[in-house]
């Protein structure tokens, strides 16, 4: 009994620190974090160093942010990034001026929003966190493990052995796209938080471009072979989950998808990816789309599809 009541106490205290959370702002600072929120398993199971506090907020605000991108309410989406500043518009301003901006974008007059609206997003804010770390464990994928050789791997001659390890290659060619696009939205974010030059975010955004549609054929490839789920892992997600965990990216059509996944060539590079998009229908629509949906991290609605 003294052990649920502690948990319940726990989870009750989210929505009282979500607040204290946005009256901060992004990004996360440790001195505004309150136990529940840094107790999250999903919290600490993301940080790098799980027992330092300034880990468990770096954690926690890569963790808020995800959320507000993925936010529950579509009515309200804009106007709760633009409520802890997560949106450029209101990122370092004051709560007065973060409550002003999402009480504009979500059509309310300021006063009703701090009455009304405003405890409707730090409360679903704070149910998202907690869904996400009672979930954490179910969904969460790991990647496979790696062991240093003391030599050349030798398979023995036996259909098995091949079948297995053709397996581990499409496997390991899946998580290696994953991570690359990782790296490259990393990399737009950096550049992004630096107000880099235009040109400079541009690349980065177009490197992503390329590598979320490696993503895409990884993805199809390991599909095509062995179904829609991983072969002996842990976890019950496909393919398409474990694709996700390289971040967020804005969203596609299943037809904007096929595009680039047709257009997609593991083979070939960058520039090759970028002369046949450009080439395409709708290919310079799409990119232009991406780039300025990845720089300002609004993860609002599916890009819209031209033919020309």
């Amino acid at each position: 009994m003294t052990g649920q009541g502690a948990g319940s106490a726990s989870a009750d205290a989210l929505p009282d620190e979500v607040r204290t959370l946005l009256r901060a702002g992004l990004p996360v600072r440790p001195e505004v974090c309150g136990p529940a929120l840094l107790g999250l398993r999903g919290v600490k199971a993301r940080a790098l160093r799980p027992e330092d506090v300034a880990s468990r907020a770096l954690a926690l605000d890569g963790l808020l942010r995800e959320q507000l991108d993925r936010f529950e309410n579509a009515d309200l989406a804009d106007a709760a990034r633009l409520l802890f500043g997560a949106r450029t518009a209101t990122s370092g301003a004051t709560l007065t001026a973060r409550r002003q901006a999402a009480a504009a974008a979500a059509g309310y007059e300021v006063h009703h929003f701090r009455k009304r609206i405003e405890p409707k997003v730090t409360e679903l804010v704070a149910w998202q966190l907690r869904r996400d770390s009672e979930e954490f464990t179910a969904r969460r994928a790991t990647p496979p493990e790696l062991y240093a050789a003391s030599g050349p791997l030798v398979l023995p001659a036996d259909v098995f052995a091949w079948e297995a390890a053709e397996h581990q290659h499409v496997l390991a060619t899946l998580w290696g796209a994953v991570y690359l696009l990782r790296a490259e939205l990393l990399t737009v974010a950096r550049l992004v938080s630096m107000d880099a030059p235009a040109t400079e975010v541009d690349g980065a955004a177009a490197a992503a471009l390329w590598r979320h549609a490696l993503v895409l054929t990884a993805t199809a490839r390991y599909r095509a072979a062995y179904g829609a789920a991983v072969l002996h892992a842990a976890t019950d997600l496909g393919p398409q989950q474990i694709a996700a965990y390289a971040g967020w990216t804005p969203p596609l059509t299943p037809v904007q998808e096929l595009l680039l996944a047709e257009l997609t060539d593991p083979t070939e590079g960058l520039a090759d990816f970028t002369a046949r998009l450009d080439a395409a229908a709708g290919g310079k629509r799409l990119a232009a789309t991406w780039r300025r949906a990845l720089s300002s991290r609004d993860g609002g609605t599916a890009m819209e599809v031209t033919t020309s």
